[in-house]
């Protein structure tokens, strides 16, 4: 058995991946933009999978909104999330879409996988969540918004085989261009501080890390690949994982743990 993942759109402008084993899997978030683009990327994900819900970090609007909920409820597919998570997307947007979005807590058994969710902090009044998801012998550990880790994030994500964190910007063109908001998100060096800290905990390092929701203005795809081989290579540790950047408005390529 092996695990597949696969980034369908990350940034501002929206956020999905897709996991999974086997024929059916499961949505990591789900706003890949109008009506029309949420058909689209679901077409092409039932080339892979057979899609048995919708995992949802947060409330935010690129990554769950009222295009992405229209088309989940057309195709009758359901919306996973903390209780929080379940309760703001509802204030957001009304319980036109009550039926399709279910809170849970503790672990999820889903399309062959098990699903851990762990409290991130990331913006005020939004309550987010981290996913560590295992199947058989592999894991998959995925912070897409947060501001800051911890240790217990270090240790949850330890031993994973595929790392998928955010990569927001870099500190020098974040002082060029500035962002509103950028504080509620991991900068490159956090995100290579949070890396090092994970391998460094781990009997072993992931095979693969993706890094995800890059700035348009104020992040560039190599810059936290290089912040993270200076930062491991500042710490004498050596660097063993191949690092994927996802695109932001295009699919990426399919990566499998086996």
């Amino acid at each position: 058995m092996s695990i597949k993942f696969r980034t369908l759109c990350s940034g501002s402008g929206g956020n999905s991946a897709l996991l999974w084993t086997g024929s059916s899997g499961v949505l990591i978030d789900f706003a890949p933009g109008c009506q029309r683009d949420c058909r689209a990327v679901l077409h092409g994900v039932k080339q892979h999978a057979a899609v048995a819900a919708v995992l949802v970090t947060h409330a935010h609007g690129d990554h769950i909104n009222r295009n992405s909920l229209k088309v989940l409820k057309e195709e009758g597919i359901k919306v996973l999330c903390h209780p929080e998570v379940c309760r703001q997307i509802k204030e957001r947007h009304g319980g036109e879409y009550s039926g399709i979005i279910e809170p849970f807590e503790g672990t999820l058994a889903i399309a062959g996988l098990k699903v851990v969710q762990a409290p991130v902090e990331h913006s005020p009044r939004c309550y987010t969540s981290a996913f560590i998801v295992t199947a058989g012998k592999y894991k998959v550990s995925l912070f897409t918004d947060l501001s800051r880790f911890t240790q217990e994030h270090v240790a949850l994500a330890a031993d994973s085989d595929l790392l998928a964190l955010e990569a927001n910007h870099d500190l020098e063109l974040l002082k060029i261009y500035g962002h509103p908001g950028s504080e509620f998100h991991m900068s490159n060096m956090r995100t290579a501080e949070f890396l090092h800290g994970i391998c460094a905990r781990g009997s072993r390092q992931p095979g693969t890390v993706v890094l995800g929701h890059l700035s348009e203005d104020c992040n560039r795809a190599h810059l936290p690949v290089k912040e993270i081989e200076d930062f491991f290579g500042r710490n004498n540790f050596p660097v063993r994982f191949k690092t994927h950047v996802a695109p932001r408005s295009v699919p990426g390529p399919v990566l499998t743990i086996k």
